[in-house]
């Protein structure tokens, strides 16, 4: 007696239920499979048509160093007493520790205020400090490639002694602060301006500043 052949219509369906079985227990991981199937067919897709071309240029990013030898490297800075100065306070080592006892160690402890309102000129470049109080902070400004300040400063507690200083330097001293300022004579003078002019005689000597200090460390360097 002959075995009824098997029916070829069941085959597929078997199939096909096993199938359904199989995806039902393994959702997550076949879903997971999809995703990373389809996401790499979006990204030949987007890679195959054909793009508009930008080209971006990225700001340059400054430091310190970049800015302060593009602006001692003009032919301007020249003619200018306080860069002159400002430049040679940076090609010695700025407000590194060592440069600020060198220049504290060279200073001229004879030369008077007296001798600077005389005659300014004469004593361009020369290293001095002196210790007083902050009559107030003109200017201050920080760029992000480079900090500057300008201030003026009275000798001791006298205010008819006062000194315009000119720095490449951020400082937190304020008005009234006692400091104790180190760096090179300009050689120039400015008249006083405004209604307070009259409190004071003659004009006031320019210092390019390498450094404002605490009075108390200024031991430090000697």
């Amino acid at each position: 007696m002959t075995k009824p052949e098997r029916s070829k219509v069941g085959e597929p369906q078997s199939r096909m239920t096993g199938l359904y079985i199989y995806l039902d227990k393994n959702a997550v991981q076949v879903g997971i499979l999809l995703m990373l199937v389809m996401g790499g067919v979006f990204t030949l897709i987007i890679r195959s048509l054909p793009m508009r071309q930008v080209q971006i240029t990225e700001k340059p990013r400054w430091v310190n160093k970049d800015w302060l030898e593009s602006r001692y490297g003009q032919v301007s800075c020249a003619g200018d007493p306080h860069c002159r100065q400002l430049k040679r306070i940076y090609e010695e080592g700025g407000a590194s520790r060592e440069a600020i006892r060198k220049n504290i160690l060279s200073v001229d402890n004879n030369l008077t205020f007296e001798q600077l309102q005389e005659n300014a000129a004469r004593y361009e470049g020369t290293p001095w400090a002196f210790e007083g109080k902050i009559h107030g902070v003109i200017y201050q400004e920080k760029r992000g490639i480079g900090d500057y300040i300008v201030a003026e400063v009275i000798i001791g507690d006298d205010p008819g002694k006062l000194i315009s200083i000119r720095g490449d330097f951020r400082t937190d001293f304020d008005k009234d602060d006692y400091v104790y300022v180190v760096g090179y004579l300009t050689g120039i003078s400015y008249p006083r301006l405004g209604p307070s002019s009259l409190k004071y005689k003659g004009k006031v000597p320019s210092l390019s500043a390498r450094a404002m200090l605490k009075p108390i460390e200024v031991r430090e360097y000697q």
